[in-house]
């Protein structure tokens, strides 16, 4: 056989690292030297594929664009009326079905409303590029889960009002202000207590009866599967507290009987210390009601307490809003 040169057999070998590196080259797909280094360009624009959108009917707002290169991109979808704000944020080369269609949710309570949006496409990287569009909202989104009440209807004898000490203010009670999280009313506590620490300000008992049934209508009784949700209202202040009991018709009576139920809540209550709309959720298993109990909750307290051991002196009024009670199966109410 004849024998291969040294020179024959370097060349052979040159070749074939060269076409190793080829091969990986083809096959690399992180991000290149344009993604990194390349100046930025809107190769297409922001597009919504409508004008106005019924989200109670399935619709959905899908937003386009693209771009010469993969860049960090914010999406910014607010209510002009509401305040509601919905976010998308990544990072790609395209905005299309997979990463920029809204279903009508909210990033940021309150819930949108019938009303015009600002969507707003930002490229932080371009010197915050902005481009612009607008979509009217016709018919709202629809959440999963059972409501027990959302305060939109008069609930006349359904909720008896605790009005402790007196310390309440008038303006305690259903508000439409502009300030709800959802619909157009909410629950207001305000007030003040002077008599002794920790006391309570005010309560109210919102019976089962609401939602026209004896006990809460429920999406399962499982504790452990069954979520409460609602949407509590702070403006920062230090010295409320909010309190959520769950009351159990004891002597299966089939009525709420103050003083004879017993009530169920956290361990831990809320301080008032955001400011803002905040979901609050948690299952029944964490106030500890057995599946028996659950499925015969015949009220819901809610509580404002005064904190007076850190309250100065005079103390200061406490408050807080409260909407949208409301359970789910299996996880936290999806927003």
């Amino acid at each position: 056989m004849k024998k291969i040169s040294l020179y024959t057999a370097l060349l052979l070998l040159l070749a074939v690292m060269c076409w190793s590196c080829e091969h990986e080259t083809d096959r690399f797909d992180g991000p290149n030297l344009v993604d990194r280094f390349g100046e930025f360009n809107l190769i297409a624009g922001l597009e919504v594929n409508r004008t106005t959108v019924d989200f109670s009917a399935g619709e959905d707002v899908r937003m386009t664009a693209s771009f010469n290169k993969r860049v960090d991109y914010i999406i910014r979808i607010t209510g002009m009326e509401s305040g509601a704000v919905k976010t998308f944020e990544g990072f790609a080369r395209e905005l299309d079905e997979t990463n920029a269609v809204w279903e009508g949710g909210t990033t940021e309570l309150p819930f949108f409303r019938t009303e015009t949006c600002l969507i707003e496409l930002i490229i932080p990287e371009a010197d915050n590029l902005t481009q612009t569009a607008e979509v009217e909202i016709v018919g709202l989104k629809t959440y999963e889960g059972s409501l027990f009440t959302d305060f939109e209807d008069n609930p006349g004898d359904d909720i008896f009002f605790g009005n402790f000490e007196f310390e309440l203010t008038n303006n305690s009670g259903r508000r439409s202000d502009g300030l709800a999280a959802q619909g157009d009313w909410y629950y207001l506590f305000e007030g003040t207590d002077n008599v002794v620490p920790n006391f309570f300000t005010g309560l109210i008992d919102i019976k089962s009866s609401i939602t026209g049934n004896t006990y809460a209508p429920l999406p399962t009784t499982a504790p452990e599967d069954l979520w409460f949700n609602t949407f509590i209202y702070s403006d920062g202040g230090p010295h409320g507290i909010a309190v959520i009991q769950f009351i159990y018709d004891s002597n299966d009576s089939g009525a709420f009987e103050d003083g004879q139920d017993q009530a169920f809540q956290l361990e831990g209550d809320f301080p008032l210390n955001w400011t803002g709309w905040r979901h609050i959720n948690h299952t029944m298993a964490d106030v500890g009601m057995t599946e028996e109990q659950v499925s015969k909750i015949v009220a819901i307290r809610v509580l404002l307490i005064s904190d007076m051991n850190s309250q100065p002196n005079p103390p200061i009024q406490v408050d807080f809003g409260i909407d949208f009670l409301t359970f789910t199966n299996g996880k936290p109410l999806e927003l």
